[in-house]
């Protein structure tokens, strides 16, 4: 785990609140990579279904979607992703997270995998459209 992360984790667990840059897709369009983030230490228990929570994550804290409570501990899944974290023990949840702010959302070149996936999108229309016919 690195130094940050590391020291992330320890602030929290000493009650204080910290901001960090969210970074990666898994919870786009809610939370955009470059998002600030502000996380306020809580008992998992307070957590409802549907807020932000951190955890301590593999190698890092991870913010995600609170999907439910189970087994003592706390269910969180990503909201773009089409799978969730697993049940988290209680004792890894680290609070209730909130996006402070956003990056403005900026014209971008599509990427090599957006390409495909859109080809792959018109060649499947396509295959429809020709079969109607």
């Amino acid at each position: 785990m690195d130094l940050g992360a590391r020291m992330l984790i320890e602030l929290l667990r000493e009650g204080q609140r910290v901001r960090c840059t969210a970074r990666g897709g898994s919870m786009w369009p809610v939370v955009r990579d470059g998002a600030t983030m502000e996380v306020t230490p809580c008992a998992a228990a307070s957590l409802r279904p549907g807020e932000l929570g951190a955890f301590v994550g593999a190698e890092r804290v991870v913010i995600h979607r609170v999907v439910a409570h189970e087994n003592g501990g706390v269910r969180f899944r990503g909201d773009a992703l089409g799978y969730d974290d697993g049940v988290v023990p209680a004792a890894l949840v680290l609070g209730r997270a909130r996006v402070v702010s956003s990056p403005r959302l900026g014209l971008r070149l599509p990427t090599a995998r957006h390409v495909v996936a859109a080809a792959r999108a018109a060649r499947s229309w396509l295959r429809v459209r020709l079969a109607r016919t």
